[in-house]
């Protein structure tokens, strides 16, 4: 019966993260904080069952919740940085050696050429 927990489990968490493609599940916040979550709370779980005579459902339960809650976290972790994004967008580099600058400044001082703009999306 265990067994078939585990294989139910891990076979959910393939069809949940098996739409995105791995690279960007892997920078993904969201998916990480769930697969960490899911990871700690599975074995919390199966500590805390393990005591109770329960560790199949302890371990089921806690690696539900600690999905959820990871998940909830790194959401909230890409959406600050998301909000974070536009003020870095502005800023400049020079196209010769590379130094960053603010966007007020119209040339580097180093090398004398006109800045660009870098695109830190």
């Amino acid at each position: 019966m265990r067994n078939l927990m585990i294989m139910g489990m891990t076979a959910c968490a393939l069809a949940l993260t098996g739409c995105e493609s791995m690279g960007t599940a892997a920078q993904s916040k969201t998916v990480q904080g769930a697969a960490l979550g899911s990871a700690l709370g599975a074995g919390t779980g199966a500590i805390i069952g393990n005591q109770t005579g329960h560790a199949g459902a302890g371990t089921a339960i806690g690696a539900g919740l600690g999905a959820l809650g990871g998940g909830m976290v790194g959401h909230g972790m890409e959406e600050q940085s998301a909000q974070a994004a536009p003020a870095e967008s502005k800023t400049k580099f020079c196209p010769v050696g590379g130094e960053l600058y603010d966007e007020q400044v119209k040339y580097c001082p180093i090398h004398g050429v006109e800045l660009k703009y870098r695109d830190t999306r």
